[in-house]
């Protein structure tokens, strides 16, 4: 049987870019706190992964086929009150579950490598949560994973999609004006985005956790100005339309139009994801093969380094 978690340095394998993704497993983690609120010293303290077919989300309906595997930890360490008011877990409820030690990685190996390959993580705002913080999990135990396991951030795929597939399906709500308000297409947005860290930590001690989880999962928004619309010759020009919230809840409620499920519940969570990307179908599984990255390469969460850095 091969063995699917290994040393990172071992690099003999196929480029994952001339195969197909097989098998997705969803994921999503509870944890004690916000990493910057204790110095990068999160641990978790629940872990949820579903395994389904790729080809299964395929076609578009929520996966009959899925195997399960579902993990709470006793974190050894203080919860944070308002960790404990999102997600119900306390460590007197924690006081008699095992922490993530040798054993659980051993059975989280093991789960992995009964899938078909190539396997690839899908977790929802996972490049800046839940793969550090899983990643420093695993380096605790002296193991680490192998090139074969790859990654994607669902955040990243969902925004992407909606700019490039799911708008056009979908009827614009608010009438626009022959006068709107334009802005160029001169990657501004980007910019934004690339500063929105400096925002947040400055920010950040005023805030709640939902309300931190909320901001990092929710695309800047860019405030209006009032513009001459002023005709350039060989400028790309677009009606500026406020981009939706990205927050997994909200994402579920506009592509299903059902209410979310319990949030900050992993499964719930995990299942909230594999419907949105059951909704989207072949497009999402599109934009994983050509955006999945290997779980090796993602930054690990460390003291004194801010996390995806």
């Amino acid at each position: 049987m091969k063995i699917l978690f290994q040393t990172c340095k071992f690099r003999q394998f196929p480029s994952h870019r001339n195969m197909s993704i097989k098998t997705f497993i969803f994921l999503d983690s509870e944890t004690t706190g916000l990493p910057f609120r204790e110095s990068n010293k999160t641990r978790i303290t629940e872990l949820c992964f579903i395994a389904v077919q790729s080809d299964h989300i395929s076609v578009g309906v929520f996966p009959r086929i899925q195997n399960k595997l579902h993990f709470c930890f006793n974190p050894r360490k203080f919860i944070d009150p308002e960790a404990s008011q999102v997600t119900g877990l306390t460590n007197e409820l924690l006081e008699h579950q095992t922490e993530f030690d040798a054993s659980c990685f051993n059975v989280m190996r093991e789960f992995l490598n009964v899938h078909r390959k190539p396997i690839c993580l899908v977790a929802h705002n996972g490049d800046r949560f839940d793969y550090p913080i899983l990643k420093a999990e695993i380096y605790k135990t002296g193991n680490e994973m192998l090139d074969e396991v790859l990654c994607v951030d669902s955040l990243l795929a969902f925004r992407y999609l909606h700019d490039n597939v799911l708008k056009n399906d979908t009827p614009v709500e608010e009438e626009v004006a022959s006068n709107a308000s334009v802005h160029l297409d001169d990657g501004f947005d980007d910019i934004l985005n690339n500063v929105v860290d400096n925002i947040e930590l400055q920010k950040c001690a005023k805030l709640t956790v939902e309300e931190i989880q909320k901001m990092n999962e929710t695309t800047p928004i860019k405030k209006k100005t009032d513009y001459k619309f002023v005709k350039l010759a060989g400028v790309k020009r677009k009606i500026f339309v406020e981009r939706p919230s990205f927050t997994l809840g909200n994402l579920y409620q506009r592509l299903t139009s059902k209410l979310p499920l319990d949030a900050h519940r992993a499964e719930s969570d995990v299942n909230m994801l594999i419907e949105c990307a059951a909704k989207v179908g072949q497009p999402f599984v599109d934009w994983c093969n050509s955006n999945a990255k290997r779980f090796c390469d993602i930054p690990m969460m460390v003291p004194g380094k801010p996390i995806g850095k």
